[in-house]
């Protein structure tokens, strides 16, 4: 049970933390979510190329 209350105390002082970041406007959030979108569309592009990679392979 400790350790699941210890578990909870990190991860709601690390969620408290990265909230009021946002709400004072210390993390640019429009900047950060374009960088997420650019990961994924980066991700997406590699498992096509290997998607197809994969299906050349069978032909």
């Amino acid at each position: 049970m400790r350790g699941g209350f210890a578990k909870g105390m990190v991860f709601g002082g690390i969620v408290g933390a990265m909230m009021s970041m946002v709400i004072n406007h210390d993390i640019d959030v429009n900047r950060t979510i374009k960088r997420i979108m650019r990961a994924k569309k980066s991700i997406f592009k590699k498992s096509r190329r290997l998607a197809a990679s994969i299906a050349g392979m069978m032909n």
